[in-house]
């Protein structure tokens, strides 16, 4: 049976691609599984600031595209660029074993975040950390960058910035691991809704479906739908001040989330936990908490900068 997975054409795009290829092939052997790269709006305009596009799933819709005309039976994404509305023809079918979570540090000449100097240049495409890291250091300038991982690193060893902030997965699912020089741990770093995961849709009702959730991974299937269910309840989008980890062990899940504003001054925290089959209400329920504490007004805040 031939099988087309649709992906971006990036380095970590096409490894996550290969991996979800790696394991439909274990499943099924005598499959013949292919790659179909398509360029998303993301790619096309490497320049514009991420907050300013307007636009969402602009890293994801070209492959939903070609997965609803029908030329690929599923599409490979990065969860955190999904969008937590999907369009009324798609589902989410899978998630493969997620990845490391963390935000990761790669400072110029082996630096730490506590050794820049004031007034030091930290780049991010993410409005997220951009809000940490004001949070954790104020005295930092902090600089948007865009391009795929080889690209900012580049920018980084060309003198652009001082630092550079990643997602620790893509760097060492790439073997780029060496290039950190600090892994901020989750309790100062909250990441990304879906960060460290690899979302898989298909067609709602196609046969693809199963096949794919023959290799989905229960713990990272039941985190991404709190997580999910976390951001689409605070209307936050994939480019908002938010950080959201859902953690699932046995069973049983935990989620934290923090929405702050984007100068990092203010800061609201909270956590749930219940059981896995909870996911997605529990993902809810600590969204209206947040909201009931204001977290509206600092997302649409964010927004307006």
């Amino acid at each position: 049976m031939k099988f087309v997975l649709a992906t971006r054409g990036s380095p970590l795009a096409l490894w996550q691609a290969n991996e979800t290829r790696r394991l439909l092939l274990a499943a099924h052997p005598d499959w013949d599984v292919q790659l179909l790269t398509v360029q998303s709006a993301g790619d096309k305009d490497s320049k514009t600031e991420l907050a300013r596009f307007g636009l969402t799933g602009i890293f994801t819709a070209e492959v939903d595209h070609a997965v609803l005309s029908g030329a690929a039976h599923a599409g490979v994404h990065s969860l955190k660029d999904m969008t937590t509305t999907l369009h009324e023809g798609l589902m989410l079918a899978s998630c493969l074993a997620r990845g490391p979570v963390e935000d990761a540090l790669i400072g110029r000449g082996g630096a730490r975040l506590a050794d820049l100097r004031p007034g030091a240049r930290v780049a991010t495409g993410s409005v997220r950390r951009v809000a940490m890291v004001k949070r954790l250091r104020p005295d930092l300038d902090v600089v948007g960058i865009r391009g795929n991982v080889d690209t900012r690193l580049r920018k980084l060893a060309e003198g652009e910035a001082d630092a550079l902030i990643m997602a620790r997965a893509g760097l060492s699912r790439l073997g780029l691991a060496a290039s950190i020089t600090e892994v901020f741990d989750t309790q100062r770093f909250l990441p990304a809704v879906g960060q460290g995961i690899v979302g898989i849709t298909c067609r709602r009702g196609d046969d693809a479906a199963k096949a794919l959730g023959a290799i989905a991974d229960f713990e990272a299937f039941s985190e991404a739908m709190a997580e999910r269910a976390l951001l689409h309840a605070l209307h936050g989008g994939c480019n908002a001040p938010v950080g959201g980890h859902a953690r699932c062990v046995e069973g049983a899940i935990t989620l934290r989330a923090r929405v702050l504003s984007l100068d990092g001054r203010e800061c609201l925290e909270d956590g749930i936990s219940g059981q896995a089959e909870d996911a997605p209400a529990l993902g809810s329920e600590l969204a209206e908490r947040l909201l009931a504490r204001g977290a509206k007004r600092l997302i649409e805040a964010a927004r307006a900068t």
